[in-house]
């Protein structure tokens, strides 16, 4: 008989760990979504920026102006970046935190903010530079946000990864549907 109750306080032992454990899995992804979503509506604003922008007749008078066909081969090139970002970052999405969905991500802002860098450093013409100084201000603002949620969102990722990988809690979290994600 006190073979049994050892028996069954160990089993009762092992899923008290394992329900916590779950719990403390699941209370790290809440966060990290809750966080990203954050981010998307950053990375959103920048998309309106851009789109009110585009229609703009400041733009419009950009491009018809043939010497500036350098800054609006650029401004196409953002306008291909946003809309990557677009495509990538608001496409319905089965885990959103996995290592994939974290890495085209990270790559499609990284290759927006690329494009508008190049497009914003593109030297001004005369008609004045490309980028209009309320616009840049609310884009440096915008972006400001965005790498400050980042670096929130990569610290929770992090912990996350780390409590996945724990011993002995990476024998059984993929079991439960957990895997690792990666930082944007």
């Amino acid at each position: 008989m006190d073979t049994s109750i050892w028996l069954w306080l160990v089993v009762a032992a092992v899923i008290f760990w394992l329900v916590g454990l779950y719990n403390r899995l699941m209370k790290l992804r809440s966060r990290a979504l809750d966080v990203l979503t954050g981010l998307e509506r950053q990375v959103r604003s920048s998309l309106m920026l851009l789109e009110t922008y585009a229609q703009s007749a400041q733009m419009a008078a950009l491009i018809a102006s043939n010497s500036s066909q350098d800054v609006a081969a650029e401004w196409l090139s953002v306008m291909r970046a946003a809309q990557l970002v677009e495509a990538i970052w608001y496409a319905p999405r089965k885990n959103s935190l996995s290592q994939a969905a974290q890495q085209k991500r990270s790559e499609s802002l990284a290759a927006l903010q690329s494009a508008w860098l190049k497009w914003a450093d593109t030297p001004p013409d005369l008609a004045g530079a490309p980028v209009p100084e309320e616009m840049q201000a609310e884009w440096s603002a915008i972006q400001t946000k965005v790498k400050a949620i980042q670096e929130a969102l990569n610290a929770i990722v992090e912990s996350y990864n780390d409590a996945i990988a724990e011993y002995p809690a990476r024998w059984v979290a993929g079991w439960m549907g957990f895997e690792s994600s990666t930082k944007i």
